[in-house]
């Protein structure tokens, strides 16, 4: 291979969803030399996640597309290679980084790559040192991966896939997760990765941190309903395009969310009371949520918001009464939203999720309409929820959530972890006037964010986690 080879091409390249006739991916040309680094922009399901999954050989190999056209890796068809073949060169950073985890061990998950990729034995031990060191991670090595929050899981899988240093990296919303701290490391490594040899392809919703910190990549391509709408240097894009992108509520540098301004509520009793909460991985070891007392109130909406690893996840959880505690919890029985959609899931269809413990009725009913519209669920009513994409799960997870808690029997608060996560600014926006609601109405929500924008536009009030604490 020369050094004018591409490292992706694809020819007039089409997919197509055999159950529904849905194009996902219309005539893409697209050419990736080495050395480039590709912000790939588009509204949810425009079909980015589609064109990654087509690069890596996992359409069609695995998910089984009609496809049609040319799609090369390196000069190769990956019709005629495997995803685990095409695993030498390309390397993968899911937008579920949960996905992708499959060892109890941190270093076991990190070596794994390296081992299935050959490396001498003799220099695995430092090369995952160095990696987990690369993304502030070294206090890791041996830690149980079932123990990390969403943040750490996320850099942790970000290295797994960059251990055997693949020519090409596809990173599907590789910051999502992460505090200020680890966008940086995290993009930084990604950039370090590829050099002048490697190619990145990019999904990424935050691109103000990008832009003021390690910066946007130098080239931008613009998918539209499985179309490729734009391709350009970044800043050419984001300015002739501006109009559009907003349009399709996609995120882009400088565009903010409307304010939530919240309904006035008298002052009265706190709808769920916690004194001294703490809570311990096991009896007798250091806590990971030290003494808290917290009171929320109907109308509130609250931004949970704090450094990886500190707590924010387990706060929730106690507070729902999901894991065990010392202190005291009084008041309503809160409704969790987890972090990880897919934990929630309990029925076959979109449809019967959505109704699942709810009473029958016309209220629910109209609830379950006006939710299912607004989320954009409607037209996937008879699917398994576990066929969805990321986004669509998201939607569906906060969807059940936001029913249970307005069809329960009193005023409750609403716990979500990351409701946001993975959602272009449209579906976030729709979100956050539909959490908005629920609290105006006399609920309350509190969210897990890293978004300060998110907790800047929408919050009554912030409060922060720091080492299991409130600061």
């Amino acid at each position: 291979m020369t050094m004018t080879t591409p490292l992706v091409e694809l020819r007039g390249f089409t997919a197509v969803d055999p159950r529904t006739d849905r194009v996902l991916l219309d005539d893409i040309n697209l050419t990736v030399m080495p050395g480039e680094q590709i912000l790939l922009l588009g509204a949810s399901g425009a079909g980015k996640s589609t064109l990654l999954d087509a690069i890596r050989g996992v359409v069609p190999h695995s998910v089984p597309l009609e496809t049609a056209g040319a799609c090369l890796v390196a000069g190769e068809p990956v019709l005629a290679n495997t995803v685990a073949g095409l695993s030498r060169r390309v390397g993968n950073v899911p937008q579920d980084p949960h996905a992708s985890i499959t060892l109890p061990l941190v270093e076991d998950e990190i070596a794994l790559t390296l081992e299935n990729h050959g490396v001498d034995p003799d220099e695995i031990g430092q090369r995952v040192t160095d990696l987990l060191a690369s993304v502030d991670a070294d206090h890791l090595l041996r830690q149980r991966t079932d123990t990390l929050s969403g943040g750490w899981v996320q850099r942790i899988a970000t290295v797994a896939a960059l251990a055997a240093r693949p020519r090409i990296v596809l990173a599907d919303e590789p910051t999502s997760m992460l505090d200020g701290a680890g966008v940086a490391s995290v993009m930084q490594v990604l950039t370090e990765l590829t050099g002048t040899e490697g190619a990145l392809i990019l999904v990424e919703h935050r691109l103000d941190e990008l832009a003021d910190g390690p910066g946007l990549p130098a080239r931008a391509v613009v998918i539209n309903e499985g179309h490729i709408q734009a391709d350009g240097p970044t800043h050419q894009v984001l300015a002739e395009h501006a109009d559009q992108l907003e349009a399709n509520g996609v995120w882009t540098p400088g565009v903010q969310l409307p304010q939530f301004v919240p309904a006035e509520e008298p002052e009265t009793e706190a709808l769920l009371s916690a004194r001294g909460l703490t809570v311990r991985p096991a009896p007798g070891t250091d806590p990971v949520v030290n003494h808290v007392d917290l009171d929320i109130y109907p109308g509130e909406r609250i931004a949970v918001m704090g450094a990886n690893g500190t707590g924010k996840t387990t706060l929730l959880m106690a507070l729902a009464g999901l894991l065990e505690s010392e202190g005291t919890i009084e008041g309503c029985r809160p409704v969790m939203v987890f972090q990880n959609p897919e934990h929630q899931f309990l029925t076959h269809s979109v449809d019967d999720e959505l109704r699942f413990g709810l009473e029958p009725n016309a209220n629910t009913e109209a609830s379950i309409t006006q939710l299912s519209q607004a989320f954009g669920l409607d037209h996937l009513a008879a699917l398994n929820p576990f066929r969805l994409s990321g986004g669509e799960k998201r939607r569906l997870s906060v969807a059940a959530g936001l029913l249970a808690a307005r069809h329960g029997s009193d005023a409750t608060v609403l716990l979500a972890d990351e409701p946001t996560f993975g959602l272009d600014r449209a579906a976030t926006t729709t979100m956050l006037k539909q959490l908005a609601d629920y609290a105006d109405a006399g609920g309350a929500v509190a969210i897990i964010t890293h978004d300060q924008r998110i907790a800047d536009a929408w919050a009554t009030r912030i409060v922060t986690v720091s080492q299991g604490a409130l600061a």
